[in-house]
């Protein structure tokens, strides 16, 4: 997964201008140039399940780079080590979620414009990772996975089990309202046929 943030709510973020207080190296070598965040996983995410929770650990690298003209120059390097919860429901068809975040952590990899204070820049990654990461990863968990369901049903009463690191989906079974049984039937007919026809070649 690699994600490139090139728009925040508070744009003077993505500007050295705006972290001329925070890192001064950084406006006195890129003075008033736009910034972007490159994103990505540095491993896979630890997640645990269980009866009561679901817990997340992500490990994660942004690199701060520099657009000093048609150039992409990359500044620093930190790493990020998040700490959520999440939780699970059924929509419609879909095993859908959302995720919160309870704590992270952070530690400069490398730098190119020297030592960067830890202490000072945390207060406003966690601004930047609660208005633009999270809403963006809870969006597409919205959205859901499409769970194994024959085509022309839906699931109707579901329930979700977690329990020793599985996620379960208990449900009853209807025939979806837009969908008509008899073409069900035909689809099902043609293809026995085709499976019959296939034995005969």
């Amino acid at each position: 997964m690699q994600w490139i943030v090139n728009e925040v709510p508070d744009k003077s973020l993505l500007n050295t201008a705006g972290w001329r207080f925070i890192v001064p190296q950084l406006y006195k070598k890129f003075p008033n140039d736009d910034m972007n965040m490159n994103l990505s996983l540095s491993s896979p995410p630890v997640i645990r399940i269980s009866a009561d929770n679901i817990d997340a650990t992500v490990y994660a690298d942004l690199i701060i780079d520099v657009l000093d003209g048609p150039d992409v120059i990359p500044v620093a390097c930190i790493s990020l080590v998040f700490h959520g919860s999440g939780s699970v429901e059924v929509v419609k068809n879909n095993l859908a979620g959302s995720v919160k975040l309870n704590d992270f952590s952070m530690l400069l990899k490398w730098s190119k414009i020297g030592n960067l204070r830890m202490f000072i820049i945390q207060p406003i990654m966690w601004t930047i990772i609660e208005t633009v990461f999270l809403p963006y990863v809870n969006l597409h968990l919205a959205k859901g996975f499409p769970l194994p369901i024959t085509h022309g049903f839906t699931l109707q009463n579901a329930e979700i089990i977690c329990s020793n690191s599985n996620i379960k989906v208990c449900s009853d079974v209807a025939i979806a309202e837009s969908y008509d049984l008899s073409q069900l039937l035909i689809e099902k007919h043609f293809s026995y046929a085709f499976r019959d026809l296939q034995k005969i070649a």
